[in-house]
């Protein structure tokens, strides 16, 4: 046989014969759902009264919610704007989701899905910028994915050619690498599954949530399964990636303070 066999299924769980699944999340440049979960938990802490109530699993359900499309459909999940949709980080235009659903902000489902994009812009705006650099043939700065060639990990001065840039070796091997950390340091847990009646978005499909979740499951188990691996990053850090979710959160609290109050969103 030429390589590890894969049984396609529908939410890439593939089942190889090194036993690791393919996982549908490992090609997506934005935050994984591990680092939503971990960005949800946050705001939940300031959240007091809203820990352990169906409040807190709608929220958690809805952070993930944007990840239920697939990678041909996250345009439309993600309210892309079409004019950057040929740059290399692709982040959702706000005023786009605001426009449709700003009116709908106090039910949970829809708050946890406004902080998964708001996470994705702060991601491509503020973290990646301080972080990578993409540059075309003459060496020069580039936005424009098809004029790339190389990526500069601006910390480590290293310059990887674009083809091998988003690989196990180094961007998706970090959300590996990253993720056993922030489950275990956030105790992330699955979040119960809840269901969603009348949630009147035409992004979302609700038939594969539940692929999503089992995904979820999958990456927690391994992290605990791997508790005493420490393989170094190649790309990123744990104590940037950490902070920079922190103060996302925080910034996130500042603006939408008010909406989070408890007489201000519903049960």
């Amino acid at each position: 046989m030429g390589g590890p066999e894969t049984v396609s299924m529908k939410y890439n769980i593939d089942c190889r014969t090194d036993g690791e699944p393919v996982l549908r999340q490992k090609e997506d440049r934005m935050p994984g759902y591990v680092m939503h979960l971990v960005e949800s938990q946050l705001i939940l802490d300031r959240m007091k009264n809203r820990k352990g109530t169906d409040w807190e699993k709608a929220f958690l359900l809805g952070s993930l919610l944007p990840d239920t499309r697939l990678k041909s459909e996250k345009a439309i999940s993600h309210f892309w704007n079409e004019k950057y949709l040929e740059d290399i980080a692709k982040a959702p235009d706000l005023e786009l989701f605001l426009k449709k659903y700003k009116s709908r902000l106090d039910e949970p489902l829809i708050l946890g899905y406004y902080l998964h994009l708001y996470l994705d812009v702060c991601y491509v705006k503020d973290y990646w910028p301080a972080k990578l650099s993409f540059e075309n043939a003459a060496g020069e700065p580039e936005k424009k994915k098809a004029a790339i060639t190389d990526v500069v990990i601006c910390d480590r001065g290293k310059k990887v050619p674009l083809s091998e840039f988003f690989t196990r070796k180094y961007y998706y091997g970090d959300y590996t690498r990253s993720n056993g950390w922030f489950i275990r340091h956030y105790q992330i847990r699955t979040p119960e599954y809840v269901a969603i009646r009348d949630i009147h978005m035409d992004e979302v499909e609700l038939e594969d949530v539940n692929g999503l979740l089992e995904e979820l499951t999958w990456l927690c188990r391994m992290a605990e399964e791997h508790a005493g691996s420490n393989d170094p990053l190649q790309v990123f850090d744990i104590s940037s990636l950490d902070a920079f979710l922190h103060d996302t959160a925080e910034k996130f609290w500042k603006e939408n303070s008010r909406l989070l109050e408890p007489e201000n969103i519903k049960a």
